[in-house]
């Protein structure tokens, strides 16, 4: 009779033991318990537009920005409104948590829209196509209102203090009555602070040093609007 050694008996069973394990606890995609992980998870499917449609002529008053999104799990979007398909300065950029967005613009002008989604956590992000509409001419004798004018602070001004009261002055040909919307915040462009007030002054809260930013649209009774410029102070 043979006599088996042990050393290769304990060898085999190692080896054994080491298949078997790591038999049991891989498993592929497509097993129970499978599924994408970090180095290869679902790609971000870029956003659907709906209206404004590509090349509408519509009004400036209130436009809602409307489009889908068929993503699973958590993600960001991001609308950006420019007066150039290249979106090197936008009028509107900012985070939505919705899908839709109103925004009044201004009259007889061309512009280009898109909505960028990013997935939460990870650097995956999808830009959707780009549409372009035109919004309506004057179709009245109505004037759009002028232009915002900056009281204070001033334009590029350092300021002290935990809050800043923002002036402005308004002003219409036709002497319509105005209201306003205030953008405000640290990003530019900045994100819609207050709308539709009458007042003309605003005194906002500050977080600390740094750069803020801020504009004002002036709307008239009728449906026409004036987007002011984007204006900053400092906070050292």
């Amino acid at each position: 009779m043979k006599t088996i050694n042990k050393s290769r008996v304990i060898i085999a069973l190692v080896v054994f033991s080491v298949i078997m394990f790591n038999s049991s606890c891989s498993k592929g995609d497509d097993e129970p318990g499978g599924g994408p992980g970090p180095d290869n998870e679902v790609p971000v499917k870029a956003a659907k537009l709906e209206f404004p449609t590509n090349d509408l002529v519509c009004t400036n008053f209130n436009l809602e920005f409307r489009w889908s999104d068929s993503n699973t799990g958590t993600i960001t979007q991001e609308i950006e409104v420019s007066k150039d398909n290249g979106f090197s300065t936008p009028v509107f950029q900012e985070a939505v948590s919705g899908n839709t967005k109103v925004y009044t613009l201004e009259r007889n002008t061309t512009y280009y829209w898109r909505i960028i989604t990013k997935r939460s956590g990870s650097e995956q992000r999808a830009t959707s196509e780009v549409w372009k509409f035109v919004t309506e001419p004057e179709a009245t004798t109505n004037s759009v209102p002028y232009q915002p004018t900056v009281v204070s602070p001033a334009n590029e001004a350092t300021v002290v203090g935990a809050t800043a009261d923002l002036t402005w002055t308004g002003e219409d040909p036709d002497n319509d009555v105005l209201t306003y919307d205030i953008y405000f915040g640290t990003s530019n462009p900045p994100a819609l602070l207050a709308s539709g007030i009458s007042e003309t002054n605003r005194t906002v809260d500050l977080q600390g040093a740094g750069t803020y930013y801020w504009r004002i649209v002036v709307r008239d009774d009728k449906q026409s609007a004036a987007v002011g410029p984007v204006w900053n102070f400092k906070i050292d």
